[in-house]
């Protein structure tokens, strides 16, 4: 009789094999305490289903009898894709995409109160440094002792300074932040990277005329099949309204062509309302409140306004509606968006709404001051969008899981 492994070829086993593949590790490792097996927690998920396999009872299935299909397990359900988040910020992208599944094995800062932040929240580091002054050369050496695989990059390099400069002015210093992204992408050649920026940027045109982003494709283009997505945050479980710009890029010889993320919430009537985090009135402190004078100053300037066809400066929140956007200027006097009771009761967001508005955990630290804390929220990257580009960006690199021996 054929055998493999001294098991006739007749007895087969199926010790839940179709089921436990798709088991998370978690459970897995709880399995394996059932089963008594020890030794199990620095295991991947491929070993621990081996090791359960070993230490499941052999059942004998007759001759002829039809066995369901085992479901393959792939690389796709062992491998975890690493990422480095620059521009990295309080963290709000690196929670998104930790939650989505991903890796993130550092990310990087030029300001030292976003990055106490984002290491309070985090196991691995995010490390405060100018990018002029690391590139991706000494990153590597001083920070990635374990030489893991850069598999996703992620960041949002302030693109503002090619309306001064323009693309020939490679020397110029306001040029040097996304010329320092496009080092990174050069040196570790990860699988795929996201680039997040403000909507504007799409409007953007250098001093001599031309359009900034034609500058930053020319870049990204030369290695990546990239694609320009225009998103609203509140298609993707944001209670906000901010639009954004999303660039997404595959590693031409992967020969995958990036899509547009599809949104996740399909009507503007199903968008998560404003109404959904706000604090109940009695429990908001008065410091939240406008003065009498800030009141009046308000229904001043919204005369002065109308007079002269302008907008309404101050912006009143609708309760059945995504928030407006936050932006790190809040912190000054919240017009962005404040939430009106009556005419007398008008008050700014607490710190806890902002936080869950840009969809971050109401446990999630912010360190500094309340000028410190709001700029960093108004900077972040909302978490629950970062979660979906995460998905998205699994769910793109899949095919190669499938594909790899």
């Amino acid at each position: 009789m054929i055998t493999e492994n001294n098991i006739p070829i007749d007895i087969i086993n199926i010790t839940e094999q179709m089921d436990i593949s798709k088991l998370s590790k978690l459970e897995l490792l709880e399995k394996c305490k059932e089963l008594g097996i020890t030794k199990s927690g620095s295991k991947n998920k491929l070993q621990l289903i081996e090791l359960i396999g070993k230490n499941k009872v052999i059942e004998e299935i007759p001759r002829n009898t039809p066995i369901t299909p085992i479901t393959p397990i792939t690389d796709a359900d062992t491998k975890t894709f690493n990422v480095i988040d620059l521009f990295c910020g309080c963290g709000g992208m690196s929670k998104g995409l930790t939650d989505a599944g991903l890796n993130v094995i550092a990310g990087i800062d030029i300001w030292d109160k976003a990055v106490e932040s984002y290491n309070k929240n985090y196991h691995h580091k995010a490390y405060c440094a100018d990018l002029t002054e690391l590139p991706p050369e000494k990153f590597n050496e001083l920070y990635n002792m374990e030489g893991k695989e850069v598999d996703i990059l992620v960041g949002g390099p302030p693109c503002q300074s090619f309306s001064i400069a323009g693309k020939r002015d490679k020397n110029d210093p306001r040029n040097a932040l996304f010329i320092e992204y496009v080092k990174y992408l050069d040196y570790f050649k990860p699988k795929a990277f996201i680039m997040e920026n403000v909507i504007g940027l799409l409007s953007k045109k250098t001093a001599n005329g031309e359009n900034v982003i034609d500058i930053i494709m020319e870049q990204l283009n030369q290695n990546y099949n990239c694609i320009i997505n225009k998103l609203y945050a509140s298609d993707f479980e944001v209670p906000q309204n901010r639009r954004r710009t999303i660039i997404i890029g595959i590693r031409k010889d992967l020969h995958i062509l990036p899509k547009e993320p599809e949104p996740i919430i399909k009507s503007v009537q199903d968008r998560i309302a404003v109404k959904s985090i706000l604090i109940p009135k009695e429990d908001v402190d008065k410091k939240y409140y406008l003065s009498e004078k800030a009141l009046a100053g308000i229904e001043n300037k919204k005369g002065v306004n109308k007079e002269k066809g302008y907008g309404f400066g101050a912006q009143m929140l609708d309760f059945d509606k995504p928030s407006y956007t936050i932006p790190a200027r809040y912190w000054k006097d919240g017009y962005d968006a404040l939430v009106k009771y009556n005419e007398k009761e008008i008050r700014r967001l607490t710190i806890t709404e902002l936080k869950r508005i840009q969809s971050f955990p109401d446990n999630y630290i912010i360190e500094g001051s309340n000028k410190d804390i709001i700029m960093q929220i108004g900077n972040a990257v909302a978490c629950k969008f970062a979660y979906y580009l995460g998905k998205y960006i699994i769910d793109t690199l899949t095919p190669l899981t499938l594909l790899t021996p």
